[in-house]
């Protein structure tokens, strides 16, 4: 426990001292070589970086900043950190600019010079060689705050019940959910890939959130119709499975006392292995049957309630 506190009580002081302590820098930076507690920027990097800041202070929006970088093939700051070697468990996603890697690092003020460490614990400022002007840097966090920019907020609404689930048919990405103009009451889902990625990946599908709910009860429905089950035609298979399982699990508790029995027949030389492995194998079957049986009625339960489910949602989207 003595050795944990000494070690937090360093990491506390070299931090308050403005020393980088994490295993990878910010993308646009890199350790520097004679002191790997100092920040340097990285050559190519820090250039992209400046741009994106550049281009943001310029109120370009972050898909216009995503799609400018994705057509001219610059590294995402994945990419580039393969690209120089570095270890770690990496994920590649698409190997594309987005939105949320744009908006960290729009939103990281490291590249303002001032080190922020531990969750904003620590910040101290000068540390290192700033990437774009904190003024600037200031203005864009407003224009963020004001939704100058085309992000979608952090919560979507609660009632965004199709968040992830609608794909796009023309690119297989998924598509966004977005209000109609002016604040209307309704929503649609469009596809970005061709905003984020350019023309020629997408025709940047278009649908109504209406349309979708509409779909999605239309095929309820069908579902519903198919595999419609009254309630006393419920009670009474149940009642038929229940029977059944009753009457093999006594037909296999019989099998297999039987076969215990033939057992000690066979330790005491009475019958032979043939005639003993034959009971076992009726015990085995009555086994079968039981389980079989079982898995029969449960499965026949779940689609039930599955056909309860269907119905009660498809009247809530009807």
């Amino acid at each position: 426990m003595e050795t944990k506190m000494k070690v937090e009580v360093v990491l506390d002081m070299k931090a308050q001292h403005g020393e980088f302590m994490w295993p990878r820098a910010s993308f646009g930076y890199q350790k520097s070589n004679e002191n790997p507690n100092q920040l340097v920027p990285n050559l190519v990097a820090a250039v992209i970086v400046r741009k994106i800041f550049d281009m943001a202070a310029s109120s370009n929006g972050v898909t216009g900043i995503v799609r400018y970088l994705n057509e001219r093939n610059f590294p995402t700051p994945i990419k580039h950190a393969k690209a120089q070697g570095l270890n770690g468990n990496f994920d590649d996603g698409n190997g594309s600019w987005n939105s949320r890697s744009m908006k960290c690092i729009l939103t990281n003020r490291t590249y303002t010079g001032i080190l922020v460490q531990g969750k904003e614990k620590w910040a101290v400022e000068a540390t290192h060689e700033p990437l774009v002007d904190p003024i600037a840097f200031d203005a864009i966090q407003k224009a963020f705050q004001a939704r100058a920019y085309n992000v979608a907020p952090q919560g979507q609404p609660a009632d965004n019940i199709l968040k992830g689930k609608v794909i796009c048919g023309c690119c297989g990405g998924k598509m966004q959910r977005k209000r109609g103009t002016c604040h209307a009451d309704w929503y649609f889902f469009t596809c970005i890939i061709r905003n984020r990625l350019g023309a020629d990946r997408c025709i940047r599908m278009y649908v109504r959130e209406e349309d979708i709910f509409n779909a999605i009860y239309r095929q309820l429905k069908d579902y519903v119709n198919k595999h419609y089950i009254t309630n006393s035609a419920y009670k009474q298979k149940i009642q038929k499975y229940a029977r059944q399982i009753a009457d093999i699990t006594q037909c296999k508790t019989t099998a297999w006392i039987n076969a215990m029995e033939h057992y000690e027949q066979y330790v005491q030389g009475k019958i032979n292995k043939d005639e003993l492995r034959a009971v076992q194998d009726i015990a085995n079957q009555s086994k079968e049957a039981l389980i079989q049986t079982t898995e029969s009625k449960t499965a026949y339960e779940k689609q039930y309630d599955c056909r309860l489910y269907c119905q009660r949602y498809s009247k809530q989207w009807r």
